[in-house]
């Protein structure tokens, strides 16, 4: 059996909390499924208990461990009308006016009106969301919102408190099998290619295994931790989109990629998030003079990131140094230890006095409007394949996503995927026989590093917060060297570290492209050479 001990060892469970079924070096087959879930994020979580919850027979994937992935590191609250003092058409407003007209409008009012539903469940069900004095769930204020409509739970750690909800509702559910540590690496096509029907999963120590099932939904969140300096957790690279595209699937708007604000900026690269929480708490940014430079702005420091963080990196070049400063002092020490005791924790040790000083932060890569292109459904268009959460692009965030709906996003459309994929379930579906699994190659691991190092400092020097015709032309030459793009030396195809290397070098390759054909400058998409900017 697979020993549950081992640090990276693949866990099959029946449910979260019982023994290995598998063993190793054994291709195993798991057919008979109506649904397959990639990924572990709260998009996949949520579609796994829905599932279950419905009675489907249900596969979960994912790369790491259950707790893992961006949905668990994310500071931010999520955004929802919950009170009558606030209402649907408010937050459909918000998000269409931080969007830049670019928002599919019919999905946004999807977005409000069913995403207050799903949170007014999750609450029902006891989710842990942070209480007032009243015991009501608390409201904060974030960026670009007209009203206080966000909940957090945990301070700020709502992501990892959600997660941790979300894997216990999955307790219990004999139908429901969760695999970890295993990496999907192609989706399978039916005999006559007309549908997908399962996938294809390496698992780290015990060879690969087919899974199949009436419908597959990819969660795997985004790709911006393919840049160098990013809030994202190292495996956000965008390995879902590369499985999709090499399914038929189609992806769009690329070149739409959020900088957080705010996130901590040293000189050795260490860098994370500093919600935007804070700021909502009164937090300000100052220059190198210690003077607050957004308080005449519109909307100051709660104005749309893209606003923000375009004035944070103007600020830089006048300063002349790589940061500002994230202004706590004003700020009571009570308040901030409840609402963001471990954030601030980690800022201390990074050896920054709050009492004393202000924070240094700099925008960095935080999250992906683009992805695989879907309808209001979460179908992408070839049967039997869905999307959802980060990975997919629903049309709801246009050129800027408002703050805290990315989270609502999660919930809203992978419940739509769930009920469109259930409403057509056929019979079983067993997938063609497949070929050979994937190796690791250890010795391969350093040189696909390497190259990820590289290729990262290139997405972050030409395809940051600010592009041009002339930046983006560089970047292309150079991903098509073999330095920093895929160098074909001979090894095998079905490699799990080149595998890696050729798809992120390969969605490299589409932003840049689709920063080049994008000459306008809008939202997050900032072309230093166009004429005009819409912020």
């Amino acid at each position: 059996m697979v020993g549950l001990a081992a640090r990276h060892g693949t866990r099959f469970l029946a449910t979260p909390v019982a023994a290995p079924i598998c063993k190793e070096d054994t291709m195993q087959r798991i057919d008979d499924n109506d649904l397959l879930v990639i990924g572990s994020g709260a998009a996949g979580l949520f579609a796994a208990w829905r599932a279950a919850r419905a009675g489907l027979r249900v596969v979960l994937v994912t790369e790491g461990v259950l707790r893992s992935g961006s949905s668990y590191w994310a500071q931010g609250g999520i955004a929802a009308v919950t009170t009558p003092d606030d209402d649907i058409d408010s937050h459909i407003a918000d998000t269409l006016a931080a969007g830049r007209g670019r928002c599919d409008a019919e999905r946004v009012a999807i977005l409000a009106r069913e995403g207050a539903t799903h949170v007014a469940e999750l609450i029902e069900a006891g989710m842990p969301f942070d209480r007032d004095a009243d015991g009501q769930p608390r409201r904060g204020l974030e960026g670009g919102h007209s009203r206080h409509r966000v909940l957090h739970a945990d301070g700020a750690a709502t992501g990892r408190a959600l997660s941790e909800f979300l894997v216990a509702r999955l307790a219990g559910y004999p139908r429901l099998r969760v695999i970890e540590h295993g990496f999907v690496h192609r989706l399978i096509h039916s005999v006559d290619d007309s549908r997908v029907v399962g996938a294809q999963v390496h698992c780290h120590d015990a060879g690969d295994m087919t899974v199949a099932a009436s419908a597959t939904l990819i969660a795997t969140g985004g790709y911006a931790g393919l840049f160098s300096r990013s809030t994202n957790p190292p495996g956000a690279t965008g390995a879902g989109l590369t499985l999709a595209a090499a399914a038929g699937a189609r992806l769009t708007g690329l070149e739409f990629v959020q900088f957080h604000p705010t996130a901590f900026y040293s000189p050795d690269g260490t860098t994370f998030l500093l919600t935007e929480a804070l700021r909502g708490a009164g937090a300000t940014l100052v220059d190198a003079q210690g003077t607050r430079f957004l308080a005449d702005a519109p909307g100051a420091e709660l104005a749309p990131r893209d606003a923000v963080a375009a004035a944070i990196h103007q600020r830089c070049a006048i300063d002349g140094r790589p940061w500002v400063g994230l202004d706590l002092r004003h700020l009571d020490r009570a308040m901030l230890a409840a609402g963001f005791g471990g954030l601030l924790a980690r800022v201390a040790a990074a050896g920054i006095d709050i009492a004393r000083e202000p924070i240094p932060v700099a925008p960095a890569a935080h999250y992906c409007i683009g992805g695989i292109a879907t309808d209001e459904d979460g179908a992408t268009g070839i049967r039997g394949l869905y999307a959802a959460g980060e990975a997919a692009c629903t049309g709801v965030h246009g050129a800027n996503r408002l703050a805290s709906n990315s989270l609502l996003e999660c919930l809203v459309f992978a419940a739509r995927a769930v009920s469109h994929a259930a409403e057509r379930l056929g019979g079983a579906i067993a997938p063609p026989e497949v070929g050979a699994g994937m190796r690791r190659c250890v010795s391969r691991e350093s040189t696909a590093r390497a190259r990820r190092a590289a290729r990262g400092a290139l997405l972050m020097r030409d395809v940051g917060l600010e592009r041009d015709a002339d930046g983006l032309q560089r970047a292309q030459a150079e991903l098509a060297a073999g330095a920093v793009g895929w160098a074909d030396d001979g090894a095998a195809e079905a490699e799990y570290f080149d595998w890696h290397d050729r798809g992120s070098a390969a969605l490299a390759g589409c932003i840049v492209r689709a920063a080049l054909a994008r000459t306008e400058s809008i939202g997050v998409h900032v072309r230093r050479d166009a004429l005009a900017a819409t912020f």
